[in-house]
C-alpha cells in the first residue's frame, strides 16, 4: 500500500471557514509575505495553471504553492481559481522561503 506524502501533517479547523484542512506549514497569512515593490498582480486567465504561473515569474513550476500562499488559495486544484480573479505572483521567491523559515525557527 502506497504512503502518502501528507501523512504526517495535521488536520486542523480553519477558523474563519470552519473547514478541516492539512497544517503544512506554520501558520503564515498573505498580508506577511506581500512586497509590493516587486509583486505582480495578473487577471488570472481561463486555461492558465498556478505551476506555469510559477515557472514564467518564478522559474519553477513547482513553487506554484508560494502563488497559493500569498493569495490565501487553500485548495488550488480544479475550478477553485477562477478566470478573472485577480492574483499577486511573488517575483522573489527567497522572500517567501525566508519568511518560512523565521516561522518556523520561532516555532
Amino acid at each position: 500500500m502506497a504512503i502518502s506524502r501528507y501523512e504526517k501533517f495535521l488536520n486542523v479547523r480553519d477558523r474563519k471557514k470552519r473547514k478541516p484542512r492539512l497544517e503544512t506549514f506554520p501558520p503564515i497569512k498573505a498580508v506577511d509575505l506581500i512586497d509590493d515593490n516587486n509583486d505582480v498582480i495578473i487577471n488570472f486567465q481561463d486555461g492558465q495553471k498556478l505551476d506555469q504561473l510559477a515557472a514564467q515569474y518564478l522559474g519553477d513550476g513547482r513553487y506554484w504553492w508560494a502563488i497559493c500562499l500569498l493569495n490565501d488559495i487553500h485548495l488550488p486544484f480544479g475550478s477553485t481559481v477562477l478566470p478573472g480573479t485577480k492574483l499577486r505572483i511573488p517575483t522573489n521567491i527567497n522572500n517567501i522561503l525566508n519568511h518560512i523559515q523565521t516561522k518556523v525557527d520561532d516555532s
